[in-house]
Formats: structure tokens, sequence, C-alpha cells
């Protein structure tokens, strides 16, 4: 439940409304606000702030003409959860996949980047070696790449979501940028493994249809 956002136009703005071709759209505002959860047992205070975003909008079906207005949002903070985090994840685990939705809104490639480190925790919670012969003669430091290649080998079939993560991730770091749909996708993917990695989904429920097989159908209480 949101209170009345309150914005602000800039000193700048205000003074290129006086230009004569000066239009709607090159107003600038910036707005905050509070939001409180409805849910008598939440209850969480969130900060959100951004932009007041104006544009022209083109009605071809009844040929009309208007000026729009949207409040964009620039930051959230605590900001929601893209994906449950379940209360089995480790700490350190945790902690990156919650600084990667708040970056979400802020830095896209930043939030990437957290993706990223979420992986290696994710690798270091489970023990995966960090140096080791690899696919090289020698053994040397190995990289994000080849750890997932030993995870492969300790719990098979992950290895194409956690990759996913790591090259979305490198592409944050390495050209300041990512692509939304693309950071999306890979919360998706992190849900998915972590349902089973994690909370162990998938043999929960295969002891579950045991049980009932072995009860002939009934619950067993």
């Amino acid at each position: 439940m949101p209170n009345f956002p309150r914005s602000e136009e800039t000193e700048y703005s205000k003074e290129e409304q006086n230009h004569p071709d000066s239009e709607p759209d090159w107003t600038v505002e910036r707005f905050v606000a509070l939001m409180k959860c409805e849910i008598p047992s939440c209850g969480e205070v969130v900060v959100v702030g951004g932009n007041r975003a104006v544009w022209h909008q083109e009605d071809y079906e009844y040929q009309r003409q208007s000026w729009e207005t949207m409040l964009v949002c620039g930051f959230l903070r605590p900001a929601p959860h893209i994906i449950p985090v379940s209360k089995k994840l480790p700490h350190e685990c945790e902690a990156q996949l919650k600084k990667a939705f708040e970056l979400y809104w802020v830095d896209k490639a930043a939030a990437a980047n957290r993706l990223r480190i979420f992986v290696e925790r994710l690798m270091d919670h489970f023990q995966v070696p960090t140096k080791g012969k690899g696919n090289k003669m020698k053994t040397h430091t190995l990289d994000l790449s080849e750890r997932i290649d030993e995870f492969e080998k300790m719990k098979p079939g992950h290895k194409d979501a956690l990759d996913a993560l790591r090259h979305v991730g490198n592409y944050g770091s390495h050209e300041g940028q990512a692509n939304k749909e693309a950071l999306l996708d890979c919360f998706e993917l992190l849900e998915d493994a972590l349902s089973e990695l994690i909370d162990e989904k998938k043999a929960m429920l295969a002891a579950k249809a045991q049980k009932l097989i072995q009860n002939k159908g009934k619950s067993g209480f």
C-alpha cells in the first residue's frame, strides 16, 4: 500500500519550460514514496524513488493524441524478492541474491555480476574444489567454468543453468550492461536449480511417491 508519492521538478527543467520549443516531455521530475506490505505478519516498509516520465501517446484507432505520465522506479530498498529465498539457503549465498534483487532496479550489469558471485558462493557451499587439473596437465586455481564442471560430476543436471548465470555475469562485468530479459531468465533458471539443490524438492516428492506406493495409496497415518 503506497503513500502519496512526493515529486518535484528540477530547477533546470523549470527554466527549459520557457524555451519556445518546449514540450511536456522535456520536464524532469523526481519522486519518492513509501510502500508498506498489507500482510499483518509482515508490515515491511519499502522506500521507492525514481523519475516521473512523460511521453506522447497516439491512439490511431480513435485518432487522438495525448500526453501521458508514469512513475518509473529507479530504486527500492529493501527490494522485493524476484524469486523465493529458501530458509535453507546459506547466508553467503542469500546475501548475494538479495543484493542482486536490489541492484536489478538500479544497475542491471551490477545485478548480473552479483548472480555470478552467487554461483561462486554456491560452489563454496557444496565444497567444490578451488584447485585441480581441470582440462590442463598440471594443478592450478580453477576458474568458475572449471568449478561448474567439477560440480556437474558431484550433482549432475545443473551445468547449463549455472553456465548461463556465469555468462550473463561475465557480460555484465566486462561490457557494463545486462539485458532485462536475460536477467529475469537467469532468476528463473536459478529458482528451478535451487528448488532441487537446496530444498531437494525432487527428492522430497520422490520419497512421498514411494511412501504412497508402499502404503497402497494410503497416507500412512
